[in-house]
């Protein structure tokens, strides 16, 4: 049976290259763009054979509200035949380049929120649909940069708090969800999007801990 997957968010070059690889693994996907609105957009599978049911409309995703974390979850369940296996986030805090006197009250509480308090929401919808049918998968790719400025070295470092943290709880002997985090500093799509098929397929052992990804040959890609 295939395993269904929601991948988010649609349109940067780590989703892409995932798609590809869902493909090649045998997944049915979903993607959700992360933003206010949906783009208006529809994924068409190149294979002009294809039949219709290959164009998937791409889901909303509003990083701001808790309420568009579960309805997005329970949509993708919904195009996915009512089945939702496994939650790919990929997490890429944007550069700011405003001198931190300058950042408004609201640039730093719309970041807090959308970043740290918007992907904990998602995945705790996830992971709580995922408890309630037996058992799921999230997988958290944050990729690495040298420089973000003040507001998104807040946001990627709240990422991995938070992925630190579940690491903790999701990988108890009684947890009924799987959660893997991972750090990419290979700054090459195609990779990481591998990487990140390989280990829903082949489950490290040690899932204790945040796997850093740099694209070098080792033992599932990790130094």
């Amino acid at each position: 049976m295939k395993k269904t997957t929601l991948a988010v968010p649609a349109g940067i070059p780590e989703v892409e290259a995932f798609r590809s690889e869902a493909k090649v693994t045998g997944r049915d996907l979903v993607l959700a763009s992360r933003g206010r609105s949906a783009p208006p957009e529809t994924i068409h599978e190149p294979d002009e054979a294809a039949p219709p049911a290959d164009s998937r409309a791409i889901l909303a995703w509003d990083s701001l509200s808790f309420a568009s974390a579960r309805a997005v979850v329970l949509e993708a369940e919904n195009e996915l035949g009512g089945h939702l296996d496994e939650l790919v986030l990929f997490a890429d805090p944007p550069r700011d380049d405003t001198p931190f006197i300058d950042a408004t009250p609201r640039a730093i509480e719309e970041t807090a929120l959308s970043w740290a308090a918007g992907h904990a929401e998602l995945i705790r919808e996830a992971a709580r649909r995922f408890s309630e049918r037996g058992g799921g998968t999230v997988v958290l790719v944050i990729t690495e940069r040298p420089e973000r400025g003040p507001l998104g070295s807040m946001a990627a470092g709240a990422l991995l708090g938070l992925a630190e943290g579940l690491i903790a709880s999701a990988g108890s002997a009684d947890s009924s969800w799987r959660f893997i985090a991972v750090l990419d500093e290979s700054g090459q799509p195609d990779l990481v999007a591998r990487y990140v098929a390989k280990l829903l397929d082949e489950p490290p052992r040690d899932t204790g801990k945040v796997l850093r990804h740099s694209g070098r040959a080792g033992l599932f890609g990790a130094r």
